[in-house]
């Protein structure tokens, strides 16, 4: 499968962006290593609040997007979709959206959930602006209201104050959960701001055991991808 990209390059995905922010858009962070030391400091200056403030972090998930580390994960979400006729699909932690935009360009019944944050704002304008379509983004306070055949979270349940109730959202607003889960590691992984964080393995399977049966198991580089049919109903 053609990796899931939003734009053909990154170069292209930095356009919507300096669109969206206008005066604010600095070019200096689509460089890595000035991005590093900008996002160190945001997260001192606006740590407990960051996910909720944050600017750089727009630019951290376009570089994510195109990093390649979901691409494992999207192979496996994609080819399972197709072998059992899936199309209604809850993007849950979107981010900015990247994912979800390639998604709906690709024809899934896909709608897109994050806390309100300036990356949610983002993905809403960006969407609207480029697929055309309006009411595909909301918050996260929302996802109950509609049931899907499929829920994802990639590299989301790390940020998540509580863990077990995030999933039991995913199980209870869909027919199947696929999850994303970086390696177990206590310490953080880039320096001062642990933006990507990971999950201890041992406390979180057998939570997603209880709630659903494993039906697919794969991996992505170095994380673990699950896909679990949810025993609620």
């Amino acid at each position: 499968m053609t990796p899931l990209r939003a734009y053909p390059a990154v170069a292209d995905a930095w356009k919507p962006l300096a669109s969206y922010l206008g005066e604010r858009f600095d070019p200096a962070l689509t460089n890595p290593q000035v991005l590093r030391r900008f996002l160190d400091q945001e997260w001192a200056r606006l740590r407990p609040h960051f996910y909720q403030r944050s600017v750089g972090y727009l630019y951290d998930l376009t570089l994510f997007h195109y990093s390649g580390a979901k691409d494992g994960f999207f192979q496996t979400l994609i080819d399972f979709a197709g072998e059992h006729g899936l199309t209604g699909i809850a993007d849950v932690g979107c981010g900015i959206g990247l994912d979800a935009q390639v998604l709906l360009g690709r024809g899934y019944d896909l709608h897109a959930y994050d806390l309100r944050n300036p990356s949610l704002a983002y993905a809403r304008w960006r969407i609207a602006e480029e697929v055309g379509v309006s009411d595909r983004v909301f918050e996260m306070s929302e996802l109950g209201q509609r049931r899907y055949e499929l829920a994802y979270a990639v590299d989301v349940l790390g940020h998540a104050s509580d863990p077990a109730a995030l999933i039991d959202r995913l199980f209870a607003v869909a027919d199947h959960v696929a999850v994303n889960m970086l390696p177990h590691d206590a310490r953080h992984r880039f320096g001062s701001a642990d933006l990507h964080p990971g999950l201890n393995h041992a406390q979180i399977l057998p939570q997603l055991n209880y709630r659903g049966d494993l039906v697919r198991l794969a991996v992505s580089g170095e994380n673990t991808v699950s896909i679990w049919r949810t025993r609620y109903r």
